[in-house]
């Protein structure tokens, strides 16, 4: 047991001598969040999903009012129906709601697949421009400054509006 603490112990303290021998290492953060919202590349994904499922969200919205219209007729004619005919439209209004819920589900989906394909570009990108720039820069590492963890984040260190400023201009680069 002592031999594994002992050999434990020399390995950190290599790891540690090694660490100091290699001199400061550069940190930085980056809101990944703020590159996907605020990027050229980010913004034209978003009204790429909001376009292709304009017509969808239109669809369920008028679903939506027809079962709201529906369930207030429904509640208005409910003293004066026979019992049969208030089963029979309560059985309608339940099959609606079931409609609308499948509909908006599928929607749902489809969405999310869309999300995935249009936001992988988007990654992609970011990933290769932070890769650069950490290099280009010195960096040892950069992080996600939305990530779980960082309680507390130096302005000094966030470098989000340097490497939004890069990923633009490759965006524009490479529409051209």
């Amino acid at each position: 047991m002592r031999r594994i603490l002992f050999a434990v112990l020399v390995l950190v303290l290599a790891f540690q001598a090694t660490a100091f021998a290699a001199g400061p290492q550069k940190y930085a953060v980056v809101s990944m969040a703020k590159l996907i919202k605020d990027s050229e590349v980010g913004q034209d994904a978003q009204k790429k999903m909001a376009k292709k499922f304009e017509t969808a969200k239109s669809q369920l919205q008028a679903k939506q009012k027809e079962l709201e219209s529906l369930k207030q007729s429904l509640q208005k004619q409910s003293l004066v129906l026979s019992l049969e005919a208030k089963q029979d439209k309560e059985l309608e209004f339940k099959r609606k709601v079931r409609d609308y819920q499948d509909l908006a589900q599928a929607t749902q989906r489809k969405m999310q697949m869309e999300e995935q394909k249009l936001g992988a570009p988007v990654l992609e990108l970011i990933k290769k421009v932070v890769t650069e720039f950490g290099k280009k820069n010195g960096y040892a590492a950069l992080f996600d400054k939305g990530a779980g963890g960082f309680l507390y984040v130096d302005d000094a260190i966030d470098v989000t509006n340097e490497v939004l400023l890069e990923m633009n201009r490759q965006f524009r680069a490479g529409k051209k």
